[in-house]
């Protein structure tokens, strides 16, 4: 059994947050809370972290993911098709043992097709995603098949033996289709990320903005800094 900790920054707002958080999780995994620092780490086995925050939105207190297992690394998918986004983590499945758990969501695909979720040699995007080099020798040979839902979404966590977090760093995430074409639809960097309790920040020092409001804002530009 292979269980990740997952760490969310919560609004402690209402007269009994931890007991309708922990309500709302119940068929998730263990749940901690410091209210002191407005942290609820679950343990989970087979649970997306996207489905873990919304489970906890629910509850009408918003969640913002800060640390993800214990070594761990992010890669934003944010190359190829013009609407496809996404986030896709990986963490190691512990300090001893080899093998990483990789959890994602990636938007803008089409509803009900399958695809194909591979690491990459590289991290070369000038040529977009066709520049990333081959499928990385040390991932799983098992094919990594996964098929978006009625709104296009993939939504996943993948268990693969054979990959180490340390080996990623600098690589490439790939979305391709798993037909004959196999055209790469999607792409984006690997690179280090925060573990739990390696990400206490609440407002971001360069403008202000805090990690409550930001999801509102640009990520870059004017409008990132004006009040809504």
């Amino acid at each position: 059994m292979n269980r990740t900790k997952i760490e969310f920054a919560v609004q402690f707002n209402g007269s009994n947050p931890e007991g309708e958080i922990k309500d709302a999780l119940k068929n998730v995994g263990s749940v901690e809370f410091d209210r002191k620092i407005g942290s609820v780490v679950v343990e989970t086995e087979n649970t997306p972290w996207n489905v873990i925050q919304s489970k906890i939105e629910a509850t009408g207190r918003r969640a913002v993911l800060t640390g993800f297992g214990g070594q761990s690394c992010v890669s934003i998918i944010n190359t190829g098709k013009s609407a496809l986004n996404g986030v896709v983590r990986i963490c190691s499945v512990s300090s001893e043992n080899k093998g990483s758990v990789i959890d994602g969501v990636v938007d803008g695909l089409e509803a009900h097709k399958k695809y194909r979720f591979n690491i990459h040699e590289c991290g070369d995007l000038s040529n977009g995603c066709e520049s990333v080099g081959n499928v990385f020798s040390q991932s799983s040979v098992e094919e990594k098949l996964i098929e978006a839902d009625n709104n296009g979404r993939l939504s996943f966590r993948i268990l693969d033996k054979f990959l180490n977090v340390s080996d990623l760093i600098g690589r490439s995430v790939v979305i391709s289709k798993a037909d004959d074409s196999e055209e790469r639809v999607g792409c984006g960097i690997i690179a280090r990320s925060a573990g739990i309790f390696e990400n206490s920040k609440k407002i971001c020092a360069c403008d202000g903005v805090t990690i409550w409001s930001e999801r509102d804002r640009p990520i870059a530009g004017k409008g990132r800094r004006e009040q809504k």
